[in-house]
C-alpha cells in the first residue's frame, strides 16, 4: 500500500513539475511577444515623430513661399482676401438629397427625378 502511494507522489510530483515547466514556457513566449510589441510601438513612434519632422520642414512658410513664386505663373494663386474667412455660421446649409424608396420604381415619389431638392 505505502508502495503505491509512493508511486502516485512520483507521478503527481511529475505532473507537476511539467505542468510548472510548461506555465515557464508559456510565459516565456508571452514576454517575449510582449517585448516585440513594445518594440514595434517604439518603432512606430519613431516614425510617427520622423515624419512630424518632414511635415513641419514642408509646411515651412519660406519654403511655400518659395514654392509659390517658383509655380505661381502655373498655379495662379491670388492672395487670401479677409473676405473668404467666414465663420461656419455664415455658410449656406447643404442642400438635401432626398432618394426615392425602392430605386425608380414608382412608389414613394413617382416623379422621373432620382432626387428632389
Amino acid at each position: 500500500m505505502v508502495r503505491t502511494l509512493n508511486i502516485l507522489f512520483i507521478l503527481a510530483v511529475v505532473i507537476g513539475a511539467a505542468t510548472v515547466y510548461d506555465m515557464k514556457l508559456a510565459a516565456t513566449k508571452s514576454a517575449e511577444k510582449v517585448a516585440d510589441l513594445q518594440r514595434q510601438i517604439d518603432e512606430e513612434r519613431n516614425a510617427i515623430r520622423h515624419l512630424k519632422a518632414e511635415w513641419s520642414l514642408l509646411n515651412k512658410p519660406d519654403r511655400l513661399q518659395a514654392l509659390v513664386e517658383r509655380y505661381n505663373d502655373y498655379l495662379q494663386l491670388k492672395p487670401l482676401d479677409v473676405k473668404q474667412i467666414v465663420a461656419p455660421e455664415d455658410l449656406p446649409a447643404r442642400p438635401v438629397m432626398l432618394e426615392p424608396i425602392g430605386g425608380n420604381q414608382m412608389g414613394g415619389y413617382a416623379g422621373s427625378s432620382a432626387t428632389i431638392r
